[in-house]
């Protein structure tokens, strides 16, 4: 991967996709060399909101925070888990849980459908108390992503049902958005954290 030898000459990184950073040892080596550079990685708020929310409920007691995906069948009919697992989703008339983990197995399993994941587990510092739930269903409003948190600061529940993008419908247009909101901030004296 460049992004490591980016950082290490001081440029500045967007990561427009987290799922690598399940790897502790792929997340150190960016952050030893951000560090190193004084390089700043940028992480875009994807297809999920609440980010800012699980980052300031760390500071306190998080009990639990669970993901669950929900996604026509089309969305989900080539991904690793379900052609490993031998899961036929041509049959599915009804909301189906195919998947339930923590958040680096379902990215590995799901790659280009769940990779808000791992931003959840980066806004959240930890992966031990995060569980995922990927649901195939027809009747699915378009890319549906549910975020629930309990901790000592209260609870807090998000759903948000993101349109597909045009070209590609395994991702919601939202991600998109999300790169060209971050991008906009950067150079904005009015930041959002």
């Amino acid at each position: 991967m460049i992004a490591p030898q980016v950082l290490g000459q001081g440029v500045d990184l967007v990561a427009l996709s987290a799922g690598a950073t399940l790897d502790s040892d792929f997340l150190a080596s960016l952050l030893a060399a951000a560090q190193t550079s004084g390089a700043r990685i940028w992480v875009p708020s994807g297809a999920i909101g609440a980010l800012d929310v699980v980052r300031a409920a760390r500071v306190g007691h998080v009990e639990s925070i669970t993901l669950t995906t929900t996604k026509p069948p089309l969305a989900l009919a080539d991904a690793p888990w379900v052609v490993e697992q031998g899961i036929d989703l041509s049959d599915v008339t009804k909301p189906r849980v195919i998947f339930t983990g923590g958040p680096a197995e379902a990215v590995r399993g799901f790659p280009q459908n769940v990779n808000v994941a791992a931003l959840l587990t980066l806004a959240a510092d930890d992966s031990e108390r995060m569980r995922v739930t990927v649901v195939a269903d027809p009747e699915a409003p378009g890319n549906v992503h549910e975020v629930e948190a309990i901790g000592s600061f209260g609870s807090m529940r998000l759903r948000l049902e993101n349109r597909p993008s045009e070209t590609n419908p395994k991702t919601s247009a939202l991600a998109a958005q999300s790169v060209i909101a971050l991008l906009r901030q950067l150079g904005s004296p009015l930041r959002f954290a």
